[in-house]
């Protein structure tokens, strides 16, 4: 899930957020299985640090993209936006609930950008 990088290098930083955002729910959707294990990833401070700082590299690498092309909100960090998405993870954890999860993630960015 890392990846970052390489989208910040082959989209506009929004839409790389974005579009590593789908990709991640996409992920977890596949494996529904995983969401109890993505909620201690998050929030448990013992043997899953490694994993969350992974995912948090490359959502800090995001954010930072998207704040140095334009004003992003201040004090938005990988932790909020990886919250958020295992959030949605849980609540659109079925395939009938794939719009669901398209719908949210559509409004994240809106949460983190200001115009």
């Amino acid at each position: 899930m890392r990846g970052g990088t390489h989208l910040t290098a082959t989209r506009p930083p929004v839409d790389a957020l974005r579009t590593w955002m789908e990709r991640f729910i996409d992920f977890m959707a596949a494996k529904h299985r995983m969401a109890d294990a993505l909620a201690v990833v998050l929030t448990d401070d013992s043997e899953k640090l490694h994993t969350r700082a992974l995912l948090a590299d490359a959502v800090t690498h995001l954010l930072t993209a998207v704040r140095d092309q334009s004003a992003a909100r201040p004090g938005v960090n990988a932790q909020d936006v990886l919250m958020a998405l295992g959030g949605i993870s849980l609540m659109a954890a079925s395939e009938e609930q794939c719009d669901l999860a398209t719908r949210l993630i559509d409004l994240l960015p809106h949460g983190i950008v200001t115009s």
